[in-house]
């Protein structure tokens, strides 16, 4: 069942829910359970401990979450029979919040630190730990004037620490692991904010493999980035898209080869020259440069650049932004 409602249909994880792929269920957490209660919410069914803390939904889907869709639930069989009263969130049960309510809502951002109890939370802690890994300090390099060394993402760390910079997990297409949102991130029928500014943005909160810790490190590059506010000079060039991704292809690449001796590999698939993997073999060549001789080769990063540029076109993205910066 195709969602329709600009509450909903901006959600691949509410989508999910929809289609029963998975459905929504006790112990599920995160952003897309949150808009699940606030539709409870909004259709009469009170959460007075799931807003406690927060003041609005805290996405942890609860005895006191299934409870209200158990009653949810028993109210549609009323006039259904059919309809399932199980406590879980599916196409039935998505069908009828996707058609009630139509208005688009906005929910509060949740602070992401200091509660290890919500998985957003979690996920700052875990890219916090990544930011404080000790090898970091052997990625050190410039690339169009731009220094990435172990203070950059030191800067990073504190703004997540502040509160500056946030995290939140999220359902991401199969070819994106990771984002990092610079700007608030809006529908683009509604103008909703989806994901608010200056929010690394994975699909999980689990962060164990080095590949998973080289993408954080890709992100943090954007986001030190973003708060240096690099390219906001007006008379300067504009700091392009382009240029935002090859150095933070460069910084993967190295802090992945420091870890493991060699390139990533794109996780659908093994073929070098198909999907990420060309620019994950030329970020690798770089790499062994830098770490080498601490020289780039300006060919070598010229090829990075030119395979980001012919990556982002055929995603069908444009190659120019603008970075808001949170100091």
């Amino acid at each position: 069942m195709r969602l329709t409602s600009p509450r909903f249909n901006w959600n691949m994880r509410l989508q999910q829910t929809a289609d029963n792929n998975p459905p929504m269920k006790h112990g599920d957490n995160g952003l897309y359970v949150r808009h699940v209660q606030q539709a409870l919410i909004d259709l009469s069914h009170p959460l007075p401990k799931s807003t406690a803390k927060h003041g609005s939904p805290d996405g942890d889907f609860g005895n006191e979450t299934k409870n209200a869709v158990i009653e949810f639930q028993r109210k549609q069989r009323a006039t259904d029979p059919d309809f399932d009263v199980d406590g879980i969130v599916g196409e039935q049960t998505m069908g009828v919040f996707d058609r009630l309510l139509r208005t688009p809502v906005t929910l509060a951002r949740i602070p992401t630190s200091g509660d290890l109890t919500d998985s957003d939370s979690n996920l700052a802690q875990a890219i916090i730990n990544v930011l404080e890994h000790p090898r970091l300090a052997e990625v050190n390099f410039i690339v169009q004037g731009t220094h990435i060394n172990k203070t950059s993402f030191d800067e990073v760390r504190d703004a997540m620490k502040r509160g500056e910079v946030t995290a939140e997990q999220h359902a991401l297409p199969a070819n994106v692991s990771a984002v990092y949102f610079a700007r608030d991130a809006l529908n683009r029928v509604t103008g909703e904010v989806l994901v608010g500014a200056n929010t690394f943005v994975m699909s999980s909160s689990r962060i164990n493999t080095d590949s998973d810790r080289a993408v954080v490190v890709h992100e943090a590059t954007h986001a030190f980035c973003d708060i240096r506010a690099f390219g906001s000079d007006p008379a300067g060039a504009p700091f392009s898209r382009d240029k935002s991704e090859t150095i933070a292809h460069v910084a993967q690449g190295t802090f992945h080869h420091i870890l493991t001796g060699g390139p990533q590999v794109d996780p659908l698939t093994s073929d070098p020259t198909l999907g990420l993997n060309p620019i994950f073999l030329k970020a690798d060549e770089v790499a062994r440069q830098l770490l080498g001789t601490r020289a780039i080769q300006t060919l070598t990063l010229n090829e990075l650049a030119t395979l980001v540029r012919a990556n982002r076109t055929a995603l069908g993205q444009n190659n120019n932004t603008n970075f808001d910066g949170v100091i």
